[in-house]
């Protein structure tokens, strides 16, 4: 192991947890304790009054054997914690997890190391800045989604002031950020006046897909979406949007089935469930590893963003596709991840709530199997600039900045322009 700083890996959602949040913050943790020692401080998973939460025994049978594991048990507040988070008053619901973890800071903090919190979720914040605060560790403070962005929108958006508070407090505590978009970093920056250079731009990552994909496509056409049933994605979209095609087109409709995985939440129950057709399976909620071997035997991959508030989010799955080499239909607002895919020549997007534009995308990659192709290799092009070894090396090269050892982990090289132009003016990957 090289030598530098030890790591304090905060994170409440860590596996067995089985959402998208916990496979990424196994990954890092994963290729950080490759080289580094990692100490992960998590929740014990247990039922809640008002949540439930989905096991995924893969994600923990993926843990890297290096990793030193600490599961703190909630404390007990008899589910007041969501009740006062469903109600807006509180930024999170795991705050029972924080304050135990926190009456346990001898045990879990006292030696000297790095803290690196991971938000979501903000409990995980909280628990470092008072850490921080108490022995004065130095803090690297990821953010893979907006803090304040998200957590103002609707009524609460009165909150804005404390939202916007409780960040500038972290960024200002904090020795190195990193974050998942250009554009995330540009408004950390300009709401807070911190310096851009104190804050790195880390992609998300997904496990290293090793095993083959089938190189054959299925007939008919396998599209896969595997993701959350919520508000956020919505997507319900996609079953309207293939209703609309077997309507207008039936020829082309017959071309392509759905495949959905994921929670039976009560979202899905009134939203998506009653859009299901002939064509269209759920599957309910699988383990990763079976959701891995069904994305290696797909044609096509859907995902969707429902609320301009979530332009700057890059989803998990959009990584996932990545690595497996699957083109993408999208519904997306403008922002990150629809930029990403139609700069990258990755896939076809139609607008959020655009049923009508999200048919005629997929009707024209049902249609056009020259077009697939092409995604395809786009896909090949810039597969490694996503891989997770160079994701992992800025997130060391953010710790050793932060602990003073700069000289162990120096700033990787910069990353070549994959984007070109063709004749039509076309955007189009390009390696130089």
């Amino acid at each position: 192991m090289k030598p530098g700083p030890k790591v304090y890996f905060i994170a409440c959602c860590f596996p067995p947890f089985g959402r998208g949040n916990s496979l990424t913050n196994a990954c890092a943790a994963n290729g950080l304790a490759e080289e580094l020692p990692v100490e992960v401080v998590c929740m014990e998973q247990e039922a809640g009054l008002l949540l439930s939460y989905q096991q995924d025994p893969s994600l923990e049978a993926g843990l890297h054997p290096n990793l030193k594991i600490h599961r703190v048990r909630a404390a007990r507040w008899a589910g007041l914690n969501e009740v006062l988070y469903a109600l807006g008053l509180l930024p999170c619901y795991y705050l029972n997890w924080a304050w135990k973890a926190w009456r346990q800071r001898h045990r879990l903090f006292a030696e000297p190391g790095v803290l690196f919190a991971v938000y979501p979720v903000f409990s995980d914040l909280a628990l470092a800045y008072a850490v921080q605060r108490r022995y004065g560790h130095p803090l690297v403070v990821d953010f893979r989604d907006d803090f304040s962005g998200v957590m103002s929108r609707g009524w609460r958006r009165v909150l804005r002031p404390v939202y916007h508070w409780m960040e500038g407090g972290l960024l200002r505590r904090a020795a190195q950020v990193t974050v998942t978009t250009e554009a995330l970093k540009a408004d950390l920056a300009r709401r807070h006046q911190v310096d851009p250079d104190k804050i790195r731009v880390v992609y998300n990552i997904v496990p290293t897909e090793g095993a083959p994909r089938n190189p054959v496509e299925n007939q008919p056409l396998r599209l896969v979406y595997a993701g959350a049933m919520s508000a956020v994605q919505r997507p319900e979209i996609l079953l309207q949007a293939y209703a609309l095609l077997r309507q207008r087109r039936p020829d082309v409709g017959e071309q392509v089935q759905l495949d959905l995985f994921g929670p039976a939440s009560h979202y899905y129950r009134l939203r998506v469930q009653p859009h299901l057709v002939p064509g269209a399976t759920f599957h309910g909620f699988v383990p990763h590893d079976q959701v891995a071997a069904h994305l290696r035997r797909a044609d096509l991959g859907f995902l969707s963003l429902g609320d301009p508030v979530y332009a700057y989010a890059t989803p998990t799955k959009l990584f996932e596709y990545i690595e497996h080499g699957i083109p993408m239909l999208g519904a997306l607002p403008p922002g990150a991840s629809r930029d990403l895919i139609l700069r990258h020549g990755l896939g076809l997007v139609a607008g959020a709530g655009d049923v009508e534009g999200l048919a005629g995308c997929l009707e024209q990659l049902c249609c056009q199997p020259e077009f697939r192709q092409g995604l395809r290799e786009n896909l090949a092009r810039v597969r490694l600039l996503f891989r997770p070894e160079a994701q992992v090396q800025k997130w060391r090269a953010a710790l050793a900045a932060a602990a003073g050892q700069e000289a162990l982990w120096p700033l990787p090289a910069a990353q070549p322009n994959l984007v070109g132009s063709d004749a039509k003016g076309n955007t189009k990957p390009e390696l130089e």
